[in-house]
């Protein structure tokens, strides 16, 4: 009996560590601030970009990605999906109402991130708020709009 057990709790531990991350066919990023720029890329390197200016109309393109790039901004990105949360109407919401809590320091207008992981098993996402503990974040920050600019895609301000 206590073989059994034992086998049980080891089977329940190694499936809980399976640390491979889950399939992924899209990645949606959204840059906010003085002006933004969404981005969407493939698993077949397609992508495409929408950025809010020239003003009114903003502009549109599309470019293409290596299965290498691809795969190597999925890396760049993984420590963040790991922080990321199913895509669900609830989680989008707790997004728009999220707070910069009292005791922080917080700068208005400093923009966000925001990316989404689409696969054929799971769609999650992730919000950094740029301005809430500006300082403390700064790695993080900059690590985030680093992988951005290594898109070929107009830059926001």
């Amino acid at each position: 009996m206590m073989r059994v057990a034992a086998a049980a709790l080891l089977l329940g531990l190694a499936a809980g560590c399976d640390a491979s991350p889950p399939p992924i066919d899209r990645i949606e990023i959204r840059v906010s601030g003085e002006s933004a720029v969404d981005i969407a890329v493939d698993g077949g390197g397609e992508g495409s970009f929408r950025l809010s200016e020239p003003f009114p109309g903003g502009r549109s393109g599309t470019f293409s990605v290596t299965p290498e790039q691809f795969q190597r901004l999925r890396e760049r990105l993984e420590r963040y999906r790991r922080q990321a949360v199913p895509t669900t109407d609830e989680s989008a919401r707790e997004f728009v109402e999220r707070t910069c809590p009292r005791d922080v320091p917080f700068v208005t207008d400093a923009g966000g991130v925001y990316v989404r992981w689409i696969g054929s098993t799971s769609d999650q996402h992730f919000l950094a708020d740029l301005g809430c503990d500006r300082e403390r974040r700064k790695w993080r920050n900059q690590d985030l709009l680093g992988i951005v600019r290594s898109l070929p895609v107009p830059q926001v301000r």
